[in-house]
């Protein structure tokens, strides 16, 4: 059902995510939605958090598996991997702000976040887990990965996806990781941070 409403999402917007139209994608009757969510917006809520745990879960498994998993570079690749391989989460990224703060008064304050905030503070914890240099500027550096990831955004699936992605790679290891071989402290930051986030969602719901 949440596949359903996702497609729908995806291919028709926010507008079209209503029960007959995920009733008429299933080919089953209303009554077979409504028995299992009170409102659409709890279909929204129940979709977004089906896919952010879904994103996490990718990223985790890639950066665990790799052992310099912890340093932003390769944090920065899981990152986007998930947001362009998952059509709703790259269209979440895609939306305006007015939209996301929309769905966020819909759903009643639920915090989805496509990107999962590679911003100041995530890279300051990087920073105190001795994998993100101390004298780069945080404020500076989460802008730049923000601008460089909404246009590799608008390039997906097209060939150049990759060769963007690689390059901004390439310039976090030169100008932001350390050196440091032992990235097990920048993993535990990120699961650190993401469980947070989750923590705080958990407290926004009703």
């Amino acid at each position: 059902m949440l596949d359903a409403a996702a497609d729908a999402f995806v291919n028709d917007g926010l507008d079209a995510l209503t029960f007959r139209r995920i009733a008429g994608r299933l080919g089953v009757a209303d009554r077979a939605i409504t028995e299992l969510f009170r409102s659409v917006e709890d279909v929204l809520a129940a979709m977004l958090e089906r896919e952010y745990l879904g994103m996490f879960h990718a990223i985790v498994e890639q950066m665990e598996r790799d052992p310099l998993g912890g340093r932003l570079s390769r944090i920065y690749r899981y990152v986007l991997s998930a947001v362009h391989e998952r059509p709703l989460a790259r269209s979440m990224y895609l939306m305006e702000r007015s939209d996301l703060s929309r769905i966020l008064r819909l759903t009643r304050g639920y915090a989805f976040d496509p990107q999962l905030s590679i911003g100041p503070d995530l890279i300051d914890r990087m920073k105190a887990a001795g994998t993100v240099r101390r004298d780069v500027s945080s404020t500076a550096l989460a802008a730049v990965v923000s601008a460089t990831s909404a246009g590799a955004a608008l390039l997906a699936p097209k060939p150049r996806l990759g060769d963007v992605v690689d390059g901004m790679v390439h310039l976090l290891e030169r100008c932001a990781d350390t050196d440091d071989t032992d990235t097990s402290r920048g993993k535990a930051a990120l699961i650190a941070y993401a469980d947070e986030l989750a923590a705080r969602q958990d407290e926004q719901a009703p």
